[in-house]
């Protein structure tokens, strides 16, 4: 059934959601009136020294004149994680910001507090944070913290992240920023999720029909290796390219020259949105280009593929949230890609996994998006070169919960299937094959693969048309396990295809 076919379903939510976007459009469009409200902030003019005055800017005791959502904003969440990721944070710099966004805010974008105090961590232009219309991007604020909080846990590494949110804020309830601990913590969960949501993309980087594996340190360094795919094992790691998909970036990869050899790409997402390209010659990623300079900005989330059927990859964004829009610019075969375009209104809500995939075999990828929760629909609309059509339910319970899912061809059928990996302690794998029209009964493919920890992918690692199943284990053995698809019932001859590849904190695809 199509969702917009649900007696005004889509068109009354779309325009419900928008009426109440009024804090989210205040933070992710720059807002540009005067904070008004009663939660002073605080800061120093120096951006390395840590504010020494007090302040009582603090969600619970904001009162009627600035109303304090209960929950978070997605959105602004991913910001933050973003913005710490780009600025290599530790793990507490990582947590303080999130224990001070939690109570300053409840982690939204407040155009009021007390005083002039403004945002997500309630800073004070009055007090040299920056303008209103800086203060009130979460990028710019978020950058603000992170930076200040970087240089006072180098000053003074002993404080605990509280502690540390507290030598930033300088607030007058101390305290509450480590009894948050357990809500920050969470909300880092969520937005490291949703920050790294990847469906599947194509890595064959040197062109002999199998699919290789690759990292993105996203670290100091952010190096790039590839261990290229043989007999039934990843070849050594080597670095294919120095200085790309840095912390904060979502990497990917496609084939955008159209030489059947798969390149890679790196939304820089922040304020300034950049997309770079480096092109495979089968032995390394030459140089990286821009080859667009404003797409899949802040919270969004990327995602490559063919939705024209020219050969060429194209990029789309999913904005994520309660607008729910797609943009699509496609790839004009001389080096970059062009003008964004919208060509879905209402597709991937906020909470959803977006992907792409072919799942009606006419060579042109179409959209995707797994609702999970306790619902788990799913829902595509096809791509007809020029947009996607009406999105209709393909599969009615799949990838329930957190479990991961992924898109490939299992049975080298021509059309892209639904893949889901429970992970937790089960670690089942399922499949939903596609029939060009839907997807089939959910089967189980394999009963023990990718438990809690590790990070699934799917990839034809041994050059037979059909995708296969890869699990990075991180941790502290940083192995690669891959299993077989045998094309109609299961995944097989599971193995260690790499002993030491993918660590803790990479993008590994």
């Amino acid at each position: 059934m199509s969702r917009s076919g649900r007696p005004g379903r889509a068109a009354d939510r779309k325009r419900a959601v928008r009426r109440g976007l009024t804090t989210l459009a205040a933070g992710l469009l720059v807002a540009t009136g005067t904070a008004t409200g009663t939660a002073p902030a605080y800061a120093a003019e120096d951006p390395t020294v840590p504010p020494a005055k007090e302040h009582r800017a603090n969600a619970e005791i904001l009162d009627a004149e600035c109303v304090v959502p209960p929950t978070h904003d997605p959105a602004v969440n991913v910001i933050v994680h973003r913005v710490a990721r780009a600025h290599d944070a530790n793990a507490k710099v990582m947590l303080a910001a999130f224990e001070a966004g939690w109570v300053e805010s409840h982690m939204n974008n407040l155009n009021c507090g007390d005083k002039d105090s403004i945002g997500v961590f309630q800073q004070r232009p009055s007090y040299g944070w920056g303008t209103v219309e800086q203060i009130m991007d979460p990028v710019y604020a978020a950058t603000q913290f992170v930076v200040r909080a970087i240089e006072s846990d180098r000053r003074d590494p002993g404080q605990t992240a509280g502690q540390l949110a507290q030598s930033v804020q300088g607030s007058a309830h101390p305290g509450r920023y480590d009894v948050a601990e357990p809500t920050a913590r969470a909300l880092m969960a969520e937005a490291a999720r949703m920050a790294g949501i990847f469906g599947g993309s194509p890595t064959d980087f040197n062109g002999d029909g199998k699919d290789d594996i690759i990292t993105f340190t996203q670290n100091a360094e952010a190096d790039v290796y590839v261990a290229t795919a043989g007999d039934r094992a990843f070849g050594g790691a080597r670095i294919w390219q120095q200085r790309f998909g840095v912390g904060g970036e979502t990497p990917l990869t496609g084939d955008f020259n159209k030489d059947g050899i798969d390149d890679v790409v790196t939304f820089t997402h922040g304020s300034e949105a950049k997309v770079y390209v480096a092109l495979s010659n089968s032995q390394e990623f030459g140089p990286a280009s821009v080859w667009h300079d404003f797409f899949a900005p802040r919270h969004e989330t990327p995602a490559v593929g063919d939705v024209n059927g020219d050969g060429y990859d194209d990029i789309i964004t999913f904005t994520h949230d309660e607008a729910a829009d797609v943009h699509v610019a496609l790839n004009t075969g001389d080096g970059r890609f062009g003008a964004a375009e919208v060509w879905h209104d209402f597709f991937g809500r906020t909470g959803e996994f977006p992907a792409l995939g072919d799942v009606d075999g006419d060579g042109m990828d179409d959209l995707i998006t797994f609702t999970q929760g306790a619902e788990g629909d799913v829902y595509v609309a096809l791509s007809n070169g020029d947009g996607f059509g009406a999105s209709q339910v393909w599969h009615e319970h799949f990838a329930v919960g957190n479990e991961q899912p992924r898109v490939g061809d299992v049975d080298g059928d021509g059309f892209d299937d639904i893949v889901t990996f429970t992970q937790g302690d089960q670690g089942d794998v399922y499949v939903a094959r596609s029939t060009g029209g839907g997807f089939g009964a959910s089967e189980l493919w394999h009963e023990w693969f990718s438990p809690a920890g590790e990070f699934p992918y799917l990839g034809d690692y041994d050059g037979d048309g059909q995708a296969d199943i890869v699990s990075f284990t991180r941790g502290d053995k940083n192995d690669v396990h891959v299993a077989l698809s045998n094309g109609t019932d299961g995944f097989v001859e599971g193995a260690v295809w790499h002993d030491f590849f993918g660590l803790t904190g990479e993008t590994s695809l």
